[in-house]
C-alpha cells in the first residue's frame, strides 16, 4: 500500500511540475507579446481598449507598437495615449500627464455619450482628434455615407406616381418618422409633435408612436436599418424626418443618408452645416428654413400637389447619371477615399492610428496641436421650434454641470493631481451650485 501511495504521489508531483512548466511557458510567451525588444519603435497606448493591440504596425515609413496594456504607461518608449470618447471616464485616467506624450481622441458619437467633451477645457487636454468635424485630423463627417454609387443608384427608388398611389392603397402618410430614443439633446420629438398637428406623419418607433410595423420588421427593426427590406419600406414614403439627437457642426448620421439613398426626401434637423455635403442644392429640406412647423407643413402640402416641384429634390436619382451629383465639395471628399476599401469605422480608426504614428516620427512640439471646439462644436440644447436655449430640457442643466466638470478636470490633469471620483463629483456640484464655471 505505501508503495502505491509513493507511486501515485510521484505521478501527481510530475504532473504538477509539467503544469507549472506549461504555465511558465505561457507567461513567457505572453511577456514576449507584450514586451517586444525593438527599443527604437515608439509605443502608442489605447487607454480605453480599442483599435490594434500588441501589434507593430507599419504606416508608410513609420512603425509604431499599439497596445492596450497599461503597464506601458511608465515605459520610456511611450509616445502617445489614445482614448475612445464614449469609453472615457473621469475615474479612469492615466496617473500622470507628461508634456512629452500626446493624447489623441477618437469620438464619432454625439455629446449625449459624454457631455463633458463639448467644453473647451476638456477638449484642450487632447492634441489630436478624429471626430465628426471636417476640421479634425481624421474627419468622420461622411462615416455613415457608404459611397457615391449608393446615392445615385435606383435600386430602392419608387417613382413619385407609385408613392402617390401607395398613400391611398396602403393608407400611408406622406411622412415617415421612426425613432426610439426619446430623450435627446435636440428635443426633436417636440417639433415632430407640433408638425403632426398640421400634416399626417406615420411614426413607427417608440417616440410619438401612432403606427405599427408589420411582423417582418417589428421585432428587430433596430438591427436591420440597413437591410434591403427595411430600405424598401422607407422608400415608399415621399418624405422622411431625419432629426439628429444633438446639434453639432458636421455631425451627420445615417438618418440623413438613408432617405437620400432610397429616394425619400429628408426633412432635416441637425448639423447647421449639413448642406455642404448634400448631393445637390435641393436634396433635403431644412426645418430651419421655415419660421414654424405650420409653415413647413404648408410647404410640404404644395410639394405633394406638384410632382415636378417634388422631384427637384430627387435629381440625384432622376438626372442623367453624370449630372446626378453637382456638389463639388462632396465629390472631392468621396474621391479622397481609397479605392476598394470599405467605408467602415474600422478603417477610419486605422487611419487615425497611422496619423498619430507618423506625427510621432516628426517630433513636432505638442503645443503646436491642441483640440478645440472647432473639432467638436456642439450648441447648447435649444428648442427646435423657437431656437431659444431650452431651459426645460434636462440636457441643458447637464451641459452646465459638465462645464464645471471640464474646468475641474483640466485643473486636475494639468497639475497631475490624482482623482478621487467621489471628491471630484462633490467639487463639481459645489462649483455648479456657486456659479463658479
Amino acid at each position: 500500500m505505501p508503495r502505491k501511495i509513493r507511486v501515485m504521489f510521484g505521478i501527481v508531483t510530475a504532473l504538477g511540475a509539467c503544469l507549472v512548466m506549461y504555465q511558465v511557458s505561457l507567461m513567457i510567451l505572453h511577456h514576449r507579446k507584450l514586451y517586444f525588444s525593438d527599443d527604437h519603435i515608439p509605443v502608442i497606448l489605447w487607454w480605453t481598449p480599442f483599435g490594434n493591440n500588441n501589434r507593430v504596425k507599419t504606416c508608410g515609413n513609420a512603425k509604431c507598437y499599439f497596445t492596450h496594456n497599461r503597464t506601458f504607461e511608465n515605459d520610456v518608449r511611450l509616445k502617445s495615449i489614445l482614448f475612445y470618447g464614449s469609453n472615457l471616464h473621469i475615474h479612469d485616467l492615466p496617473n500622470w500627464r507628461s508634456s512629452a506624450i500626446s493624447w489623441g481622441l477618437l469620438h464619432e458619437e454625439s455629446p449625449r455619450n459624454n457631455p463633458i467633451l463639448v467644453h473647451e477645457e476638456a477638449l484642450n487636454l487632447f492634441n489630436y482628434s478624429s471626430t465628426f468635424s471636417r476640421l479634425s485630423n481624421v474627419p468622420l463627417m461622411l462615416l455613415d455615407l457608404p459611397g457615391l454609387e449608393e446615392l445615385v443608384a435606383t435600386s430602392y427608388y419608387i417613382s413619385t406616381k407609385e408613392k402617390s398611389a401607395l398613400i391611398h392603397v396602403e393608407n400611408l402618410a406622406p411622412i415617415l418618422y421612426i425613432q426610439s430614443d426619446c430623450d435627446t439633446v435636440s428635443d426633436r420629438d417636440s417639433y415632430v409633435s407640433e408638425l403632426m398637428k398640421h400634416i399626417r406623419i406615420d411614426s413607427y418607433g417608440a417616440c410619438m408612436n401612432n403606427a405599427q410595423l408589420d411582423n417582418r420588421l417589428k421585432n428587430n427593426y433596430l438591427d436591420i436599418l440597413s437591410d434591403r427590406e427595411f430600405l424598401l419600406f422607407v422608400a415608399k414614403y415621399k418624405f422622411t424626418i431625419a432629426f439628429e439627437n444633438a446639434i453639432c457642426d458636421d455631425y451627420i448620421t445615417e438618418k440623413l443618408w438613408r432617405p437620400l439613398i432610397v429616394g425619400s426626401v429628408p426633412i432635416y434637423y441637425g448639423s447647421p452645416s449639413f448642406k455642404d455635403w448634400l448631393p445637390n442644392n435641393k436634396s433635403a429640406i431644412s426645418i430651419l428654413d421655415f419660421t414654424s412647423p405650420i409653415e413647413l407643413a404648408n410647404f410640404l402640402y404644395n410639394l405633394l400637389k406638384n410632382n415636378s416641384a417634388y422631384e427637384e429634390y430627387l435629381s440625384h436619382k432622376l438626372n442623367e447619371r453624370e449630372n446626378r451629383i453637382t456638389n463639388s465639395k462632396l465629390l472631392s471628399a468621396l474621391e479622397r477615399r481609397q479605392t476598394g476599401i470599405p467605408n467602415d469605422f474600422g478603417n477610419y480608426m486605422e487611419e487615425f492610428e497611422c496619423f498619430i504614428c507618423k506625427r510621432i516620427q516628426k517630433n513636432r512640439k505638442l503645443q503646436e496641436s491642441i483640440v478645440t471646439k472647432r473639432q467638436y462644436n456642439c450648441s447648447l440644447p435649444r428648442d427646435p421650434i423657437t431656437g431659444e436655449i431650452n431651459k426645460h430640457n434636462w440636457w441643458t442643466e447637464q451641459w452646465s454641470i459638465e462645464k464645471c466638470g471640464a474646468k475641474l478636470l483640466s485643473h486636475y490633469i494639468t497639475n497631475n493631481i490624482s482623482i478621487n471620483i467621489k471628491h471630484f463629483d462633490e467639487q463639481k456640484m459645489s462649483m455648479y451650485d456657486n456659479n463658479e464655471c
